[in-house]
C-alpha cells in the first residue's frame, strides 16, 4: 500500500520530444485510500502549431487551444497538484518528460516519485503480450470512451489500476 497520494496523469502533446514539442492537454487524478481526492485538467496553449497528425490522432487542433492558457499560467497550480504524491502514467517516461521539463521550463523544481502502469502490467501478467492502454482495458473488460485525450486516459490508467488491485490485491 502506498503511503501517499498517487497522481495518475496523462497529456496530450505536439510530438513525441519534451525537448522540442509543448503539452496541449494535461489531466490529473489524484487518488489515495481507495478514491479519487481531486482532478485537475486543462487544455494548453503549447505557443506553437499544432501537426495535422496529432490533431487526427487527438481532435486537439490550433483552433481548440487558441484561447487555452499557455502551460506558464498553469505551471503554479500544476506544480502544487503534485505535491507530496507519486506521479503515475502510462510509459511514464514520456508523460513525465513533458511535465518536468515544462514545469522546469517555468521556475519550478519537479522531482516526485515515479511510477508506470506499463511496468505494473508487465510485472502483473508476464504472459500477455502487449501492454498497451488499450490492450490492458480490454484484456480487463475495461470500456473507454475518448481515447487519446488527457481526462479519458487518465480515467483508463485509473480502471485498470483499480482493476488490478481487486485481482491481486492492494500490494499491486
Amino acid at each position: 500500500m502506498l503511503d501517499k497520494p498517487i497522481c495518475i496523469t496523462d497529456i496530450e502533446t505536439t510530438g513525441g520530444s519534451s525537448k522540442r514539442d509543448a503539452i496541449t492537454e494535461i489531466a490529473i487524478i489524484k487518488f489515495f485510500g481507495g478514491k479519487i481526492i481531486s482532478e485537475y485538467k486543462t487544455l494548453v496553449n503549447p505557443n506553437r502549431s499544432i501537426p495535422e497528425f496529432i490533431t487526427a490522432i487527438t481532435g486537439i487542433s490550433n483552433r481548440t487551444v487558441q484561447d487555452a492558457p499557455y502551460f506558464d499560467d498553469v505551471a503554479e497550480a500544476i506544480n502544487q497538484f503534485y505535491e507530496d504524491s507519486y506521479f503515475l502514467a502510462h510509459n511514464v517516461l514520456f508523460d513525465f518528460s513533458f511535465v518536468k521539463h515544462q514545469l522546469e521550463s517555468s521556475g519550478y523544481t519537479f522531482k516526485p516519485r515515479i511510477l508506470c502502469s506499463v511496468k505494473l502490467s508487465r510485472a502483473l501478467y508476464p504472459q500477455e503480450r502487449g501492454h498497451s492502454l488499450d490492450k490492458i482495458n480490454n484484456r480487463n473488460g475495461i470500456k473507454t470512451d475518448g481515447r487519446h485525450r488527457a481526462y479519458a486516459d487518465a480515467m483508463a490508467v485509473l480502471d485498470f489500476m483499480q482493476s488490478a488491485a481487486r485481482q491481486h490485491g492492494n500490494d499491486a
